[in-house]
């Protein structure tokens, strides 16, 4: 019986759903990766454990920032993926977030 590594998992079904999302099959993704499709369908299963240089190998074939992958925030993700696409907009974020910091509660 296959052993699934939990962590692993969750991560693997956000890479399925983000290269499903970009319009990729398995065998697509693999290709671009040059790995056999199965070592890919082992990681996005869980049957194989993930490293920080195989999540870093997919985000970049999959053209996306590779923290969104450990995220479990839509929002959030997005948020990550346009300041990456937009690092202008870095400073502009902290500025509004610095500005709230900076007004009464009452006011939010």
């Amino acid at each position: 019986m296959a052993e699934y590594h939990p962590l692993s998992r969750q991560v693997g079904r956000r890479i399925a759903a983000t290269r499903q999302s970009h319009g990729l099959s398995a065998a697509d993704l693999a290709e671009r990766l040059r790995w056999p499709r199965d070592t890919l369908v082992n990681y996005e299963t869980g049957r194989r454990r993930l490293t920080v240089e195989h999540v870093i190998a997919i985000a970049t074939a999959l053209g996306i920032p590779p923290a969104t992958l450990l995220l479990d925030d839509a929002k959030l993700m997005a948020l990550i993926t346009e300041l990456v696409h937009e690092p202008s907009a870095i400073d502009e974020v902290l500025f509004f977030l610095r500005a709230r910091e900076d007004t009464p509660p009452s006011q939010h």
